[in-house]
């Protein structure tokens, strides 16, 4: 927590003399029934206190943002991230713009999960065209590089998009993308057998009995020369979404990924809730995602957002075992089931936000066979200081 209130203060006093043109300042609080996801259920708390702040100038606009969350029954996976970043837009003609961005952020755990501490450099280039009043297509580059204190999560990933959004006058929008990714692990490993503890399943080594990770991967990997390691996936999404009069929309969407080369380095992979972990990403599956939200605005304002989404993935690279730790000799498969609820309503200086979640994950491999319930609720206050964009 002085880490966070220091940065934000040093944020302020780097910023204020330029007349910042937006502070916002926002709480957050999450109850989580299954915090490592995993049928090993452990809940807990996560408190998050977070800032954003911004210049405008011109066409360039600077911003910084941070956060500090602590996690009340594990308190060695609180952690702080700090970002900042600049963009610029450079207009072609009344119809079409160019927009850069460049920004740069660092994360810090405890002592227990430094493994995760990184920084990182982030590179984005987009094109956006009004084809008619009512068509836009959209296209960007990403690049991200991160390096991480534990140097087997470092890479370096490439990301390209191209979208087609319609709108029709009978309140009808389609949308219509695809996505191709490329990362690329810079140290390059080779897998080392370790025995787990009786009962356990693998990777739940040292600092895993809780189902963390940090300390545990680092048992099951170790450097080699072999060739660098890498991943590339490409996917197809598309919505389609209704407004059925002023208060009332509804949408649905699919996405179908594949692995077109590569497949996961490590020896297995896990999700957590709210906390970022290395080994889990776009890049780490391939499958389909299908889902549909039904959002209603309610009096005085309220924004209500009902959805449901379904997801079947498989994981290239990941074996599947059983809870004593016995190779399956197949590939981890997990479907999963989400229900989500959010209500959200906005005042003049501030904003509020609730939402619920409900998950249901089933898996070929045991240990990933669970289900949880999630709260959350937050506060934001924003103040609008000059110009907006």
């Amino acid at each position: 927590m002085k880490r966070f209130i220091s940065f934000m203060l040093l944020a302020v006093i780097l910023i204020s003399p330029l007349g910042a043109d937006t502070f916002s300042l926002s709480l957050n609080q999450n109850l989580a029934s299954n915090l490592f996801q995993n049928r090993y259920e452990e809940g807990d708390q996560i408190s998050t206190l977070s800032f954003y702040l911004d210049k405008n100038l011109n066409k360039f606009s600077i911003y910084t943002e941070g956060g500090y969350s602590y996690l009340h029954e594990n308190p060695n996976l609180t952690y702080y991230v700090q970002d900042a970043g600049i963009d610029f837009i450079h207009p072609i003609s009344t119809k079409s713009a160019l927009y850069f961005a460049a920004a740069g952020r660092a994360a810090f755990y405890r002592t227990d999960y430094s493994d995760f501490n990184y920084t990182s450099v982030n590179f984005l280039a987009a094109f956006k065209s009004y084809l008619h009043p009512t068509s836009i297509f959209k296209s960007n580059y990403t690049l991200e590089f991160k390096n991480y204190k534990s140097s087997y999560y470092d890479f370096i990933s490439h990301a390209l998009t191209v979208s087609l959004d319609k709108y029709f006058p009978s309140k009808t929008t389609l949308k219509g993308e695809i996505d191709w990714g490329y990362k690329n692990f810079i140290h390059p490993y080779i897998y080392e057998e370790a025995l787990p503890e009786e009962g356990s399943h693998p990777g739940m080594g040292k600092g895993r009995g809780k189902g963390s990770f940090g300390k545990g991967l680092n048992q099951n990997l170790v450097n080699t020369q072999s060739e660098a390691q890498a991943i590339q996936v490409f996917s197809i999404s598309g919505l389609a979404a209704q407004g059925l009069g002023n208060q009332v929309g509804i949408n649905f969407s699919g996405t179908r990924q594949w692995v077109i080369s590569g497949q996961n380095p490590f020896s297995f992979i896990e999700e957590f809730y709210a906390v970022e972990n290395p080994s889990y990403d776009r890049f780490s599956w391939e499958g389909y995602q299908i889902g549909s939200q039904l959002t209603l605005l309610l009096p005085w304002y309220i924004q209500l957002n009902m959805g449901y989404t379904r997801s079947y993935k498989s994981f290239p690279g990941i074996e599947t075992f059983d809870l004593e730790g016995n190779s399956l000799g197949i590939k981890r498969k997990d479907t999963k089931n989400q229900i989500e609820v959010t209500m959200a309503k906005d005042f003049p200086r501030f904003s509020i936000l609730l939402a619920y979640y409900y998950i249901n994950n089933i898996s070929n491999d045991l240990y990933f066979d669970w289900n949880g319930h999630f709260f959350s609720i937050g506060i934001e206050w924003n103040i609008s200081l000059g110009a907006n964009r």
